[in-house]
């Protein structure tokens, strides 16, 4: 029972934050009225309103790596998983506001020790067996080294938590998020270069 006042409280605050221009404005008292449950007992459950607010981001990123792992343990051939995934992430994304999103992906410090522990418990994990899938599909060069793979991938994990803004209005930076996810996955040559003069 206590868990279900909690994911109704959870669904409340995201329907209303979405459909508002600034989170801070979504009273506590709002939020109750849409879980069907007292200001108290969102007090009791979550303690602040900037724990419910955290918990909101968390919830949406348990929501993102179900979705992931739903389609990364499936029958699917490496490109619909990959193609499955990525729209299912916007999608998923395009129903929180965007400051939720940023929340996740910034160095906000409530949130940096979750994200963290979440990445080398599940998100790594789930890469690694994205990655195993595609060399053996022949999507992804087997000479790569996995460690590097995961290097690059966190390497860009990091860059958009150093421009969280690309995420505040995600509708008007959907083509740059588009170009940036092309030149993540397939570089920015049309042509090989032998870039280390290995050659000759």
């Amino acid at each position: 029972m206590e868990t279900d006042k909690r994911e109704r409280i959870l669904a409340a605050a995201r329907s209303l934050f979405q459909r508002t221009h600034d989170i801070k404005r979504v009273s506590l008292e709002a939020i109750a009225r849409e879980a069907g449950v007292s200001p108290t007992t969102i007090y009791n459950q979550f303690g602040t309103r900037e724990t419910l607010v955290d918990e909101v981001a968390k919830s949406l990123l348990h929501e993102i790596l179900e979705m992931a792992r739903s389609f990364i343990h499936s029958d699917l051939p490496f490109p619909q998983k990959l193609t499955q995934i990525i729209a299912g992430k916007l999608d998923i994304a395009s129903q929180v506001h965007s400051e939720i999103l940023t929340k996740l992906v910034s160095q906000d410090k409530t949130m940096t020790a979750f994200v963290e522990e979440a990445y080398g418990t599940e998100i790594q994990p789930l890469w690694r067996e994205m990655l195993a899938d595609g060399k053996r599909q022949g999507y992804i060069d087997p000479a790569l080294d996995d460690e590097a793979l995961l290097a690059y991938l966190d390497i860009i994990r990091t860059g958009y938590s150093a421009r969280s803004e690309l995420l505040e209005n995600l509708n008007q930076n959907m083509g740059l998020l588009e170009q940036l996810t092309r030149i993540m996955f397939y570089g920015f040559l049309k042509k090989e270069i032998d870039l280390f003069g290995k050659e000759a």
